[in-house]
């Protein structure tokens, strides 16, 4: 009732309301008996409208446009009807006689029909052909109710389009639901009849939403699991299938607007369509109208579940909102007086106005306009907006404290000025001091960052050193060979070249590890090149001395085609310290007299997708030794810089190792071996999907290019 006194729900007295209200329920009740009494006295009299023979409209109307008016009364007859000429006077006059017979219209409102029709519209509500069945009769009684004054037909127009023409007053009947009925009552709306069905037999509980769910999702239950999911619904305005679905949100608590992390408005009624995004797994959940779901084939059924779903025993479909009223049929008193009246009686004395369809009234629409309070929106937008005698009176209790806070604080405040002021004297006794604590507390910093300088240069010192190490050993063995081959006669010109290449290789090797240390200290490495892992195994076995690949024999494996990601200097450091480290394990085991190892010392590398990760980009890299046992002590201190097992060891190759790693997206690891020996696995990112073997002659053209037996002395 607070529809037709939009002022009362404004009020903020207890009794004001109330009066209100039980002054609208009577004046509804004295409005209707009339109504309701004639309506019973002339059933006998009407015409019988829903009998075959006539005037049907299919929906949608092809040739129609949502804003071009369609008259009933000249589609689908045979013979075309004449054109209404203007009535006179006399015409008037002269149709007085069954006007007061059919109680129907003044001559004041037969004089506004006469020169214009009347116009109804229709919102696109309805998907079901008894639904459609039932519309399209509604209109035809519309337009014989009026004959012989014409009527024009707005077919589906859409809820913005109708809201205009309700605006500008260019509408005198629509066919709306309950929620936007209710929502064009500040422009005189009046609702005079409400849809009645076999499954919706009250028409004060004839609408709720459904919220479906795919049958298969299992990670939704509840209404409370859809936070931060994705919903499909048909427009931001539609009351039956989206405001009363964020109803059951707002009242649990949630803010409705907050509340999915997406909305996709397929921006019709069409339930099917808001439904098949939940099939595309374009959408979480779904909200339609509570009966469409009944409607469907089993096998549509079945595809779907209701969230929460609710059972009443005026609604005879499963739901998961509250019910509110049935489709209704309004008036705009302003633009069509005297029409209300008319509807009311021809469609409320019509026993079916379909199979199972029929026109009654809606005695309570409290439900929409709490849902329109629960949700802050329309005739209750207010609410967001408090004004500041509202926040006053709701806080007052919260002012007075702060008050009292203030008052304190102020109090407090004068307090402490004056402590300040005593104690200003003593302060200032104490700043002398404080500049002093200052004073030395800046030199010991300076002492601290100049300490910390020196083990930063010790630390460089030691990685240059490591890393210098190995070329420089290989330029002082490619010299010494170079000096024993000039003692002999005749001089071995080929040997000769190849120290000088070798001297010239360390050299070129040296210099690109100062670059590299110069560029870590300008940030300036690129760990994004494609790296062949190949080449950067083929250049450390060169460089290692060929006295260790004489005594270890050496396996490589699945090597041929792949590559990573990083830099090529570094990716080199990082499996020359790994490769060098195991052959040095497997020969001290094999020189080792306390072992009783039978193993023939090997260094073996194989490479294979990682298993680990599901993207399958990176591939794992195992470089296997048959070293000596490990202790539990020596294996945990693997990793730790400056700790070697190694007589001239700097404790750095490990270490620098996991950092290159790291830094280019990786990982090492170390497993102990259980037969002696240590395991490392490096994990890479790869540049290129990982090779597939499928011919046996690369393998045997991989394998015997790295399968190296261990060479006599």
């Amino acid at each position: 009732m607070s529809v037709l006194f939009p002022s009362c729900i404004r009020q903020r007295s207890g009794l004001l309301p109330t009066l209100c209200r039980r002054a609208a329920l009577l004046l509804l009740v004295l409005a209707l008996t009339p109504i309701l009494a004639a309506a019973a006295a002339d059933t006998a009299r009407l015409p019988n409208l829903t009998g075959t023979g006539q005037t049907r409209l299919a929906f949608p109307v092809p040739t129609a446009q949502p804003d071009i008016p369609t008259n009933l009364a000249h589609q689908g007859h045979q013979e075309p009807q004449p054109a209404q000429e203007p009535m006179s006077a006399s015409d008037i006059s002269d149709n007085a006689h069954r006007a007061t017979r059919t109680d129907a219209l003044s001559s004041a409102t037969a004089q506004i029909f006469q020169n214009r029709p009347l116009r109804v519209g229709i919102i696109s509500l309805w998907e079901q052909p008894v639904t459609t069945e039932a519309l399209m009769n509604t209109l035809e009684t519309i337009e014989k109710a009026f004959a012989p004054y014409p009527v024009e037909i707005y077919p589906r127009i859409p809820s913005p389009k109708l809201e205009h023409l309700i605006e500008t007053g260019n509408i005198d009947v629509f066919i709306a639901s309950s929620g936007f009925s209710m929502r064009m009552s500040p422009h005189g709306v009046l609702p005079v009849a409400t849809l009645i069905t076999d499954l919706q037999p009250n028409p004060n509980t004839g609408v709720a939403t459904t919220f479906l769910v795919r049958a298969d999702e299992e990670n939704i239950k509840t209404i409370a699991d859809l936070k931060d999911k994705r919903l499909s619904a048909s427009y931001a305005s539609a009351f039956m299938s989206y405001r009363t679905g964020l109803g059951e949100i707002a009242v649990r608590g949630y803010d409705p607007e907050h509340f999915f992390s997406d909305i996709h408005f397929t921006g019709d009624s069409e339930n099917a369509a808001i439904a098949s995004r939940l099939e595309t797994h374009e959408a979480d959940v779904a909200m339609v109208r509570a009966c469409w779901l009944e409607h469907q084939p089993p096998e549509v059924r079945a595809r779907y579940r209701v969230l929460e779903p609710r059972e009443d025993p005026t609604l005879h479909c499963v739901h998961t909102s509250r019910t509110y009223p049935n489709i209704m049929v309004s008036v705009l008193e302003g633009s069509a007086p005297g029409a209300a009246h008319v509807i009311a009686r021809t469609l409320l004395s019509i026993k079916e106005i379909a199979p199972g369809h029929h026109w009654g009234v809606a005695t309570d629409l409290r439900p929409v306009n709490r849902l329109y309070r629960e949700l802050k929106i329309e005739n209750y937008a207010y609410l967001r907006d408090i004004s500041f005698k509202d926040w006053l009176t709701k806080n007052l209790a919260w002012c007075v404290l702060a008050a009292a806070m203030i008052l304190g604080l102020a109090f407090h405040s004068w307090r402490v000025g004056y402590l300040v002021r005593v104690r200003t004297a003593e302060l200032e006794a104490s700043i002398e001091e404080e500049r002093k604590s200052q004073f030395r507390l800046e030199e010991m910093r300076g002492r601290m960052e100049r300490m910390q300088k020196a083990t930063i240069v010790g630390q460089l010192s030691n990685l240059i050193a490591h890393e210098l190490a190995q070329p420089l050993a290989a330029v002082q063995y490619y010299l010494d060979g170079m000096k024993t081959l000039l003692s002999r006669q005749p001089v071995n010109t080929a040997m000769l070249e190849k120290s000088r290449v070798g001297i010239e290789q360390g050299l070129e090797r040296t210099k690109a590890i100062v670059a590299k240390v110069r560029g870590y200290s300008r940030n300036q490495t690129r760990r994004d090149r494609t790296v062949s892992l190949k080449t950067t195994i083929d250049n450390v076995l060169t460089a290692i001395s060929p006295d260790l690949q004489r005594s270890v024999a050496f396996k490589c494996e699945s090597v041929e085609g792949i590559e990573v990601l990083g830099d090529a200097l570094e990716l080199e450091l990082l499996m020359r310290n790994l490769i060098k480290n195991a052959f040095e394990a497997a020969a001290s085991a094999a020189s080792d007299n306390t072992s009783s190892a039978q193993e023939v010392p090997s260094v073996s590398v194989r490479t294979q997708p990682d298993p680990t990760d599901k993207t399958d980009r990176s591939v794992l890299i195992t470089i296997e030794n048959t070293g000596l046992q490990m202790t539990n002590a020596a294996f945990n201190e693997l990793t730790t810089p400056l700790i070697t097992t190694k007589a001239a060891g700097h404790g750095l190759g490990v270490p620098i190792a996991i950092a290159i790693a790291e830094a280019s997206g990786g990982r090492l690891t170390f497993f102990e071996r259980p037969q002696g020996g240590v395991i490392a696995q490096v994990r890479l990112l790869r540049a290129s999907s990982y090779p597939l073997k499928n011919t046996a002659a690369a393998e045997s053209s991989s394998s015997s290019h790295y399968d190296i037996p261990p060479q006599a002395s």
